[in-house]
């Protein structure tokens, strides 16, 4: 009988992302592997695209802290975690569940742990999410993106494996500066406000120094119309899209990159070897997307601006002069791929199926 690991969580790519790359090194090694996601997370789109099974169950993250969002997100979640106790039976037998985080990892962890199949999470950030301090204690091991996270799981079972990336980046080729110069501008799968409003104006200045660039810009789906009528509007040509289904893709063929600075930006950026302009989302928790920014900063691998020095004027000033200097760009993306922590995905499903010990098969019946 065959093994299977289910992998649990979504929402947004900055956790899809990293449970494919899992997922792929799973695969490899002959593993089946099950989704359990929610419905309203982008995994219904992303994972099915992959053929990879998925069972979407009925949750929602709290996105205010009101009692009123409280009590509606803990009112789905015994439906939720009784749904996914059925689905993780179904599946029986297991090696494990890898839970990647977010809201729509806490029904199929928590089903993991009433079933007692062995359970590994993956933490992408420094200072680790809600749900991640929620569920650590009852997982058998914690793999860290980052070596700080590690300070968070001082009395628990935890590794710094490094950010599971998908091995498409590692392929991408040394950037070769082109004339136009390519810019790829990432506003994140939820769309960063400040940089879908900051840029267009931005590079609208550079259209009136009569530099011509290529550009592609990736806004989130509550943003892509938006950013794509901003353009218009600054009669500025630009692909614009909500998402970027082969984001690899969009890195090889950019010269520079604009982004925020979350954890899993950060390793991809490293991984294909692109410099970038990193402007730090300021609302993060415990301003850890500067802390990250700062980090390939020092490497060589990028400029960074925060929120408040990042003025359209400004941006458009450092663009213009990263983007005539192909040395500089050459330099940034060497730069760039010396920080990365490669075969982290490869690394997390060998401590799966070592802690699964091969196969879990539950003993409770439906």
């Amino acid at each position: 009988m065959s093994r299977r690991v289910v992998i649990a969580g979504g929402g947004t790519g900055g956790h899809i992302f990293p449970g494919l790359a899992v997922a792929r090194e799973l695969k490899a090694r002959e593993i089946d592997v099950h989704w359990l996601g929610a419905r309203r997370g982008l995994e219904a789109e992303l994972v099915a695209e992959r053929n990879i099974p998925i069972t979407l169950v009925d949750l929602e993250g709290i996105q205010a802290p009101t009692p009123a969002a409280t009590a509606r997100a803990l009112a789905k979640l015994p439906s939720a975690v009784a749904t996914s106790v059925r689905t993780l039976l179904k599946l029986r037998p297991l090696a494990g569940v890898v839970g990647v985080g977010g809201y729509a990892s806490t029904a199929g962890m928590m089903a993991a742990g009433l079933l007692g199949v062995p359970t590994v999470l993956q933490e992408q950030n420094s200072i680790p999410g809600k749900v991640n301090k929620l569920l650590a204690p009852f997982s058998d091991l914690i793999c860290c993106g980052f070596e700080d996270a590690l300070k968070a799981f001082p009395s628990l079972s935890a590794e710094w494996t490094g950010n599971p990336v998908r091995a498409d980046f590692f392929e991408v080729s040394d950037v070769t500066p082109q004339d136009p110069p390519r810019i790829l501008i990432l506003g994140g799968s939820q769309g960063s406000l400040f940089i879908n409003r900051t840029l267009p104006r931005a590079l609208a200045m550079l259209r009136d120094e009569a530099l011509e660039i290529e550009v592609k810009h990736q806004a989130g789906v509550r943003w892509a119309e938006v950013v794509r009528t901003a353009y218009q509007d600054f009669k500025l040509e630009a692909k614009v899209s909500a998402f970027l289904a082969q984001p690899w893709q969009a890195f090889a063929e950019a010269d520079l990159v604009v982004a925020s600075s979350g954890a899993l930006t950060i390793s991809e950026l490293a991984a294909a070897g692109r410099g970038a302009l990193l402007i730090p989302f300021a609302a993060a928790a415990g301003n850890h997307q500067e802390f990250y920014a700062r980090c390939l900063e020092r490497a060589g691998g990028a400029l960074v601006l925060t929120e408040n020095e990042a003025m359209p004027l400004r941006v458009s000033m450092l663009l213009g002069k990263l983007l005539r200097d192909h040395d500089a760009l050459r330099d940034m993306g060497r730069s760039a791929r010396i920080v990365a922590l490669p075969n982290a995905a490869a690394r997390i499903a060998e401590r799966v199926l070592s802690i699964g010990g091969g196969v879990c098969a539950s003993t409770i019946s439906i």
